[in-house]
Formats: structure tokens, sequence, C-alpha cells
């Protein structure tokens, strides 16, 4: 929980702002609070018959009470909400410049840091800290009124609110954590896998029955597993009625037989001891959340406090050359040399490291052995380059944020891609088809200022025709965009 505030602080929560948003949804609870207690002191006072200005002032509390429970449970949810968005924006941002100038990451290990555990350390915030903090204000205040109207009772009450804010969180995050490592169990997918994509081979050698056993063996107990994890959840939310319950009933038991004060205050107790524990009904799914945040606290604050050396770009040159550059992935020795203006097209087999290649002659990755030249003003564009759910206009403006709109205008006729630059892709790269993918990362590129393009697999899900004419135009017409003569290395499959 510590990593979670301390991402939290660097995201810009200020403890000004958490305590706003607690006082409000403490406001919120104590304004519920208040309102049962006050209805059962006006019931029993009701009950007395007394004059009915005698109660209005209590008539016109409760409506008050009402309306103030509401707007309070406003604000919060706009406090808490505004301030766990905002923290949101800050800290994907910190995570992403963390991310572009570490070592080469997946993308579905950047997605995880990025939406993922960016999300689950923002929604602590919400859905544990502020309700802990405000679980522990409403308790200490109905702890208070109890212990002026019966000390005895309040003691009650303070074992039964003990139980609900301590013991029934606990055995929550133990469930959710034994849950998450079942859920994290490969033994029965490897097992299933197996089955299905090697059945022939396991038959032939006799084995399909005794692995066929061993995966059902395998599914029965992640099933034992699941059940095991779901009873304790039930455990405890049944721990956190009957503790409630068991409030309820010692507090009247207790406050029958020793109260001596006037009956109307009776009634208050008895209506407080039901109300003082709904504040804690959040609290398990709070310990859930706080168990989760946990974790991903801990891979952030390791991506953003690890120091990670520079890697070692090829040197400044104002030719694009490598010599006996061996790259960190792939077997291929590099050996080339691209003046300036100059295009190139390198072919070869999937694996043989020609992306990293790219990669390596941009500076984004090291290089396992060999040399490297490239000018300064190199870029890459990977054939998996993100596509934002956005305009086309602001898709081509990552990188060239004050490109003009006739110039991008001219580079999407020049690559054939079909919409305008106010067209918006709603779904990002699921709005386009593969080959308007490939054409709208291509103008992206050609977009640029760069010197320098690498650009890989251009062309790829394209018709051989279409695929033919923009290679013809990469390699050797007048480029669209803003430098019509200017150096670029293509990479491609071999046909």
């Amino acid at each position: 929980m510590r990593n979670a505030i301390s991402l939290l602080r660097v995201a810009g929560v200020k403890p000004g702002a958490v305590a706003l948003a607690v006082a409000a949804a403490a406001v919120t609870l104590l304004s519920a609070l208040s309102l049962t207690v006050l209805s059962g002191w006006l019931i029993t006072r009701a009950w007395q018959m007394p004059p009915v200005l005698h109660l209005s002032v209590a008539i016109t509390a409760v409506r008050g009470l009402g309306i103030s429970r509401a707007m309070f449970r406003y604000i919060d949810r706009i406090v808490a909400h505004q301030l766990a968005l905002g923290a949101l924006s800050e800290l994907r941002a910190k995570v992403y410049d963390a991310l572009a100038s570490s070592a080469a990451t997946s993308r579905g290990q950047g997605h995880v840091y990025v939406v993922d555990d960016t999300e689950r350390v923002t929604d602590f915030l919400v859905r544990s800290h502020i309700p802990r903090l405000v679980a522990v204000v409403v308790s200490l205040a109905a702890l208070g009124l109890a212990a002026w109207l019966s000390p005895p009772a309040a003691l009650v009450m303070a074992a039964a609110l003990a139980v609900t804010g301590f013991v029934v969180p606990r055995i929550a995050a133990r469930s959710n954590r034994r849950a998450r490592e079942v859920e994290e169990s490969t033994e029965f997918a490897v097992g299933l896998d197996q089955v299905l994509q090697h059945r022939v081979e396991f038959a032939a050698a006799g084995r399909a029955e005794a692995l066929i056993g061993e995966v059902a063996e395998a599914s029965q107990r992640v099933t034992r597993e699941k059940l095991a994890a779901q009873r304790s959840t039930v455990a405890a939310e049944a721990i956190q009625t009957v503790a409630t319950g068991a409030a309820a009933l010692g507090v009247a038991a207790i406050a029958v037989a020793t109260y001596s004060g006037n009956p109307t205050w009776l009634g208050m107790l008895l209506m407080l001891s039901l109300a003082a524990f709904e504040s804690h009904g959040p609290l398990p799914a709070a310990a859930r959340h706080a168990d989760d945040a946990a974790r991903a606290a801990s891979r952030l604050s390791n991506l953003l406090n690890t120091q990670r050396a520079d890697v070692a770009g090829p040197a400044v040159s104002d030719t694009v050359e490598a010599r006996d550059l061996r790259t960190i992935y792939g077997d291929t020795v590099w050996n080339l040399r691209v003046e300036p203006g100059e295009r190139l097209l390198v072919r070869g087999p999937s694996g043989s490291g020609k992306t990293t290649m790219l990669e390596t002659l941009a500076g984004l990755v090291p290089a396992a052995s060999g040399e490297a030249t490239a000018p300064a003003s190199t870029r890459f564009y990977a054939e998996d380059a993100w596509v934002f759910s956005t305009s086309v206009r602001e898709n081509l403006r990552v990188g060239t944020p004050e490109l003009d709109d006739t110039l991008a205008t001219r580079v999407l006729s020049a690559v054939g891609f079909p919409f305008d630059l106010d067209f918006v892709l709603d779904n990002g790269a699921d709005s386009l088809s593969a080959g308007q993918r490939r054409r709208l990362l291509l103008a992206r590129a050609l977009c640029s200022d760069a010197d320098v393009l690498l650009l890989d697999e251009p062309t790829a899900h394209l018709t051989p025709d279409d695929s033919a004419d923009l290679m013809h135009m990469l390699l050797n017409s007048p480029l669209p965009g803003p430098k019509p003569q200017r150096t670029v290395i293509v990479v491609a499959h071999e046909n």
C-alpha cells in the first residue's frame, strides 16, 4: 500500500485534496447516520404524542439531512473522481516517459504498465484509500456518540466494528490473493494446449489417455481452488453480516438492561447500532482493490525507479552505415552504406533480424557487436505502430505536431489512403482494414521531417500491384511530404 500512496504523490495527488474528498464522503455518511439516529428519536418521541410543534425542529432536521446526504454524495463523487482522473493522466504520462527511455518492452507488457497498472493504482484512491479513511472517521463519530449514551453499548459496538473493519477485510484480501494465484496458474492451460496441438504424437506414443487424465485432474484441481477462494469470500460476507447483527442485538440487550435515561435517547442508541456499520460495507472490496493495487504499484515503482544505462546509439554521421554489425536478435552480420538521399531495399526471411537492424540504426536498441553510423535525424517506423482513436489528422501529427493540412492531404493522396483528415477512427486500428492501416502509417512516416526514414514492412497487407507502386515511389520517385529527397531504408520479406 505504501507504494500505491507514493505513486499517487508522484501523480500529483495532494494530501489536502484527499482530505477534501474524505470530508465530503464522511459528511455524506454522517448525514445518513444522523438521519437514522434522529429518525429513531422522532419515532420514540412521537409515540409519547407531544404537541406537534415540539417535533417541528426534528422533522425539519430529517428533511435537511436527507437533502445534505444526496448533495454531499454528489460533491464526494465529483471531488474523488476528478482527483483520480487527474492522477491517472499524470501517472500515465510519467509511465509513458519511463517506457520511452527504457530498454525495449513488449507491446503486451507496455499495455499492462500504461493501462492496467495505472488504472489499478488510481482506482485504489477512490475504491480503497478514501473509503478506509471515511470508515475511520464515521466509526469514531459513532463510537463517541454511543459512549456518551451508554459506555457498555459502545464497547460492544467497538468489538463488532473491529471485526468488520479489520478481520473481514483481511479475509477478503487473502481470498483475492488466492483467486489470483489460481488465475495465474498455467498448469491446466499448458496441458490442454499439449492435448489439442500434439494429440497425434501422444497417441502414437501411447500417452494420449494418460495425458488427458492429467489435464482432467489439473482442471478439477483448478476448480477446487477456485471454489475454496470463493468460500473465503462468502465467509467474509457472512462474518460481516453476523457481526453487524450481533452488535445490534448486544446493544439492544445492554441498553434495555442498563440504560436509565430518557426513552427517546434509548431509541437513538438502538438505531445508532444499526447505522454505524454502513461505512464498513465497502471495506471488503476496498481490501481486494488494495491488494491488486499493491502488485501494480510494485511493478510501476520498479519501472519508474530503475536507473537504466542509456542505449549506446550509432555514431552521428551524414551516411547510414553498418560495418560487421550484429544485432541482439538474429544471426545476420550486416554490412551496408547508404549515402544522403539514397534509397535501399533490404529483403530477408522472417527471423533474420531485419527489424532489429533498423531499431539498432535508429538507436532504439544496442548493437551486439560491430559499428553503425546514422544522421541525428533518423526515425524508425514500426510495422505495428499504434493507431490512435482520434482523427486521421491527429494520427498523422504523431511526431510532427505542426503538420500542415495541405501537405498532409497530398501525402494521403500519394499513398492511396481513402479517408480525409477529419475522418475519426473511433476504434483506432480496428476502424481500418489491414491495408488501410499500412497506408496511414506510411503517410505518418512521410509527413515527418526526418532526414532518414527507416521503414519496416511499409507495403504489407497490400495487393501485389499496390505494393509494387508504393515500393517504386519509396525507392525511386521524389517523396511526398516535406522532404522529397531523403534517405530511405525499407525492409521487406523475401518474395
